[in-house]
C-alpha cells in the first residue's frame, strides 16, 4: 500500500508528502524542491511545527510558511497514514485595488447618507416603508462587512493590517460579546467556556471581528447545527480560540479549498453569504497576532476552527500602535452578523 500511495503522489505536480507515525516516508519531487532535497530526513514535526503536528483529525487544511512563501496545507488520512498536499497562497491583490476598496467605500457612504435621511422622513411612514428601508440598511451592513474583510486580506498580503494592540482580557471581551449575540440570535444555543480571566496584549477590533466571522460561519453553513461551542484557554505562549459546531460538516472535496473562498464560484444556494471571505480574514487575523488558524470538519458530525493567538504578539505592520481605547458598538454586531440576521433586525437598528 505504501509503495502504491507513493507511485501515485509521484505523479502529480503539487508538492505532496506521506506521513507515518510522524515519519516522512515518501515526498514527491516538487516537495523535495520546495522543502529542501533532506525534508525527507526530517519528521513531520520539524517541517511544520508541533501545532499542526499534532493535530488528530483525519483530515484538516492550514498555513504555513515554507522558505518564505505563504502556503496551504491540506492533510487527509489514508490507510494508517496521512497525505500532505501543500499549494501556494492565492494572492488576492489583482482582485482588490485600492481603487476598487475607495469606490466601494464612497458609494457606501453616500447610501448611508440617503437612508440616514429616509430614517428622518419615514418615521410615521406605513410599515412598508419600514421594511424596505430595513431591507437598504442590511445591505449596507452585509456590504461593510465584505469591505472589511476584503481589507483585511489584501493589508494582510501587505503586511500592513491597522494593529492597535492594547492590554484586555479577552475572556470578559467574549463573553461580553457573545452575551450580545444571543440577544440577537436566540438559536443556536451558543455556549462559551473560558477561565475568568485571561490577559493579553491584542487588538479589540480585530479579535471581535475574528470571533463575529467564526460564529457566522458556524450559523449560515452549519446546517443543522443545534449548539455552537466556543472555548478558551492558555497554552504556554499562546492562546487557543476554538470554535466548534455540530452542524453537517464540510464535503471532503470542499474542505481543501475553503480557506480561498474569494477564488472560487460559489453554488446558487449560498449567493446570498456574500464570498465566503470570513475564514480568510479570520486567519489574517490570527496571523497578526502571531498565531494560525485551522480548520476540521467531518461530514455529519460537525466543524471545528482553532486559532492560536500569541498572548504578547510582535506587530508585523510596518504602522505604529498607539493605545487607544476602544468603543464597541451595536454597528460592530450588526456589520459581523450581518449574513445571518433579517431585515427585521435592521428595522429594529433604528430605534437604538
Amino acid at each position: 500500500m505504501i509503495a502504491f500511495s507513493a507511485e501515485l503522489l509521484a505523479l502529480t505536480g503539487e508538492p505532496a508528502l506521506l506521513i507515518k507515525g510522524g515519519k516522512i516516508l515518501f515526498a514527491n519531487e516538487a516537495a523535495c524542491t520546495l522543502l529542501g532535497p533532506d525534508c525527507r530526513s526530517k519528521s513531520f514535526r520539524e517541517l511544520f511545527g508541533k501545532e499542526i503536528a499534532g493535530m488528530q483529525a483525519p483530515g484538516f487544511v492550514a498555513e504555513t510558511e515554507v522558505a518564505g512563501r505563504r502556503m496551504l496545507l491540506r492533510v487527509k488520512a489514508m490507510e494508517g497514514m496521512r497525505v500532505v498536499f501543500l499549494s501556494p497562497r492565492e494572492s488576492v491583490q489583482e482582485l482588490i485595488s485600492d481603487a476598487f476598496l475607495f469606490t466601494l467605500r464612497t458609494e457606501m457612504m453616500q447610501l448611508g447618507a440617503a437612508a440616514s435621511m429616509l430614517k428622518n422622513q419615514l418615521r410615521s411612514a406605513e410599515p412598508g416603508a419600514a421594511s424596505a428601508l430595513g431591507s437598504i440598511s442590511m445591505s449596507l451592513y452585509r456590504l461593510n462587512r465584505t469591505l472589511q474583510n476584503l481589507s483585511i486580506i489584501r493589508d494582510g498580503e501587505r503586511n500592513s493590517v491597522l494593529f492597535l494592540p492594547q492590554a484586555l482580557d479577552l475572556a470578559r471581551l467574549l463573553r461580553d460579546l457573545i452575551e450580545s449575540v444571543r440577544l440577537l440570535v436566540p438559536a443556536p444555543e451558543i455556549c462559551f467556556n473560558a477561565p475568568d480571566t485571561l490577559p493579553i496584549q491584542g487588538d479589540p477590533a480585530l479579535l471581535e471581528t475574528l470571533a463575529l466571522n467564526l460564529l457566522s460561519n458556524c450559523l449560515l453553513h452549519a446546517e443543522g447545527c443545534t449548539r455552537i461551542r466556543v472555548t478558551l484557554h492558555s497554552a504556554g505562549e499562546q492562546t487557543i480560540l476554538s470554535v466548534d459546531d455540530d452542524g453537517c460538516g464540510i464535503p471532503g472535496e470542499r474542505l481543501n479549498t475553503v480557506l480561498e473562498r474569494y477564488r472560487y464560484d460559489c453554488g446558487l444556494s449560498e449567493a446570498g453569504h456574500g464570498p465566503g471571505l470570513g475564514l480568510t480574514a479570520a486567519r489574517e487575523i490570527a496571523r497578526t497576532h502571531g498565531g494560525t488558524l485551522l480548520l476540521e470538519s467531518r461530514e455529519g458530525i460537525g466543524t471545528a476552527v482553532r486559532v492560536s493567538l500569541s498572548r504578547a504578539p510582535r506587530s508585523i505592520s510596518p504602522l505604529k500602535s498607539p493605545q487607544t481605547e476602544y468603543e464597541k458598538s451595536y454597528d460592530t454586531l450588526l456589520t459581523g452578523l450581518s449574513p445571518c440576521l433579517p431585515p427585521e433586525a435592521f428595522q429594529a437598528s433604528e430605534r437604538r
